[in-house]
């Protein structure tokens, strides 16, 4: 992926060498949503709005040039933002707001994808769980704002393993979600997740895998959590997010994950994105 040559600054072009951060910007609250671009659509935007109106509630400050007329105003400065770094086909954009007293701040930035579209990786990916640090379950900790702390610990340690995603436990040893994303597994006709009150991360893309789900006629539960035994009993392992799609995990430690029906899911995940 390469990033994109200039950062879209308070309506402004800035060069991306050349933009910086003044004391009082780093020391402002902010946070960051990523939204993904594919050609001119940017698939869950509507979800990716309402959970910047949401983050913008839980932080007392409004910013109606965004979020009203169902973001019509943020699109259009995704879509500059797009057309300035020719990304035409698939990028990945990040929003940040920050908050100056009632100030609110903006940048966006795009970064080129590899792919277009969201695709099935052909290579499985291989995990682990990672115990060091637990996730409490918490008010936040279904949303990025109480997860991402959790997230950039397991990311440092992520060097010194030889896998390619870690998986996060609550601290009932529960396992309940990857860096960024949701993970299901796949017995039989029955799919399994993590839900909020195991303290999961709940992506965006959920209401869609359920429906999935559904459609495939494949039983979903996530009442009692997952467990390493989970993990072992599973016939396929699967992450998810808006950004990335579908991935497969092809092993956890000696166990293998074939992904027969998770090339189902995907097929089906990006008809109805599209529909």
């Amino acid at each position: 992926m390469s990033k994109g040559k200039y950062i879209l600054v308070d309506g402004t072009f800035v060069s991306t060498e050349e933009y910086q951060i003044s004391l009082v910007e780093s020391d402002a609250i902010h946070f960051t949503e990523k939204i993904r671009a594919i050609r001119t659509t940017f698939p869950f935007f509507k979800e990716t709005l309402d959970s910047i109106r949401f983050k913008l509630f839980l932080y007392n400050q409004s910013f109606p040039e965004f979020t009203e007329n169902d973001g019509s105003a943020l699109r259009r400065q995704l879509e500059r933002t797009l057309t300035k770094n020719k990304h035409y086909l698939g990028a990945i954009l990040t929003l940040t707001l920050r908050f100056s007293g009632q100030k609110i701040q903006f940048t966006i930035q795009s970064e080129k994808t590899d792919q277009v579209g969201y695709e099935l990786n052909e290579k499985g990916l291989y995990t682990e769980i990672f115990e060091p640090i637990k996730k409490s379950i918490s008010t936040l900790s279904h949303l990025s704002l109480g997860s991402e702390i959790f997230w950039d610990i397991a990311k440092s340690h992520q060097k010194e393993s030889t896998t390619d995603e870690l998986l996060l436990v609550n601290t009932s040893d529960q396992i309940i979600e990857t860096y960024e994303s949701n993970m299901y597994l796949i017995k039989g006709k029955t799919a399994k997740g993590a839900g909020s009150e195991q303290g999961a991360y709940q992506d965006i893309t959920k209401p869609l895998m359920l429906d999935v789900f559904k459609k495939l006629k494949l039983d979903y539960a996530e009442n009692e959590g997952i467990t390493k035994s989970d993990l072992y009993e599973a016939d396929e392992l699967l992450i998810v997010n808006s950004i990335k799609g579908i991935r497969w995990v092809i092993g956890f430690e000696n166990k293998r994950y074939f992904n027969h029906t998770i090339r189902r899911i995907t097929d089906l995940f990006n008809q109805l994105i599209f529909s």
